[in-house]
């Protein structure tokens, strides 16, 4: 990831000792900008639904976040928030209906879930309809990012690109370095970091049962660190030499102090690592207002590709087949066809026709037909 937008700190006027900030407020307000220039440009009424179960503190913190960047927007937030001890089959029913709501564009189920749902979390993560699955986390999403086409990006990992983007940090054949290996952190981004055609990182992922880690974050040009363990990274020792790290804090920690003050404090102690870093995101004001403002961004994504020729063919297809999970006989190909004709442009209908005739009897689930049609950005509307 060569070049970018930003520019070394002493560049922008700031003259500092240690590492320059990578301001992710900064950085925030610019992708929210570009959100409602977007917005009004495509004459979009995004809407993101939340869908909260008990009372977790962190959790309020989060949505109350969402919430007031959503409103600043242009973007409509809505909220339901579910009692602890809802059910499993409660809390099904309150996702299915906001999928079905065609004036929401995107769900999510904050985490995490109360100790009675927590086993189950997978099954209802999986709930959410792929096409409002703005948080990614539905295997039909990120199959789609593991492969280098994703349709949403997870809001934390698209933060952080957009971050080393600003400023213009290197990523082609540099080692980074990723201490936590979670589905909404460390994996994803491992992935997009490591896309050949595009940052083309060497990466590491490192847990708690890596052996010699410390020699491992010694080799890193880029140390990201998501293990949620307050002041993880906390002694110079464990960075290059070469004074030019990149070090991204994801941790978010609220400390008390000896004198009785709650801080906010990440994975990284920043005053002790400072000698040997180039770049730092400061906690708070990096990395957090950069996934907020990446979140919105995919519900953006997902009003675009739910409102005109995409939803022109995706209500063709219940109207043709009643349900989303029908299964399309090739009796009703012709109908269906004439249906696609005037929203498609011949090589994206062409392409979409591949799938069908290489299955059995021209029969496919709409599912998949559908991934197909709109694979990535780069088809529909």
């Amino acid at each position: 990831m060569a070049g970018g937008d930003g520019a070394p700190c002493e560049e922008q006027g700031v003259k500092q000792e240690g590492p320059c900030l990578l301001d992710g407020k900064k950085v925030s307000g610019i992708v929210l900008e570009e959100l409602r220039a977007r917005i009004q440009q495509e004459q979009l009424t995004p809407h993101l639904h939340v869908i909260t179960v008990g009372e977790d503190v962190g959790s309020k913190v989060y949505v109350k976040q969402k919430r007031l960047a959503a409103e600043k927007t242009g973007i409509t937030f809505t909220q339901n928030t579910l009692p602890p001890e809802t059910s499993l089959q409660e809390l099904r029913e309150a996702i299915l209906r906001k999928n079905r709501d065609s004036g929401v564009h995107g769900v999510i189920v904050q985490l995490p879930l109360p100790e009675a749902l927590r086993k189950h979390e997978r099954e209802v993560l999986d709930l959410v309809d792929p096409a409002k699955d703005v948080d990614c986390f539905h295997p039909l999403n990120f199959g789609h990012l593991a492969l280098g086409s994703p349709v949403f990006l997870p809001a934390t990992p698209a933060g952080i690109m957009r971050l080393l983007k600003h400023y213009g940090i290197e990523t082609v054949g540099k080692h980074c370095v990723i201490l936590g290996k979670s589905n909404i952190v460390g994996k994803p981004l491992g992935l997009l970091l490591s896309q050949e055609d595009g940052p083309a990182a060497t990466v590491t992922l490192c847990d708690q049962y890596t052996e010699g880690v410390w020699d491992i974050t010694r080799q890193a040009d880029i140390l990201v660190v998501a293990a949620g363990k307050h002041h993880l990274v906390n002694d110079p020792a464990v960075l290059k030499q070469d004074g030019q790290v990149t070090i991204i804090d994801v941790g978010i920690h609220r400390v008390t102090t000896p004198e009785g003050k709650t801080v906010v404090q990440g994975d990284v102690n920043a005053e002790a690592v400072r000698p040997r870093c180039r770049w730092l995101t400061p906690v708070p004001g990096g990395v957090g207002p950069m996934t907020v403002a990446c979140l919105l961004e995919q519900v953006v994504k997902a009003a675009s590709r739910l409102s005109g020729p995409r939803a022109a063919v995706r209500q063709a297809f219940k109207e043709g087949m009643g349900s989303l999970e029908g299964l399309m006989g090739s009796s009703e190909l012709a109908d269906l066809l004439a249906r696609l004709e005037p929203t498609l442009p011949p090589d994206q209908l062409q392409a979409a026709l591949r799938p069908l005739e290489a299955s059995e009897a021209g029969r496919v689930k709409l599912d998949d037909f559908l991934s197909w049609v709109f694979d990535g950005d780069g088809a529909g509307g």
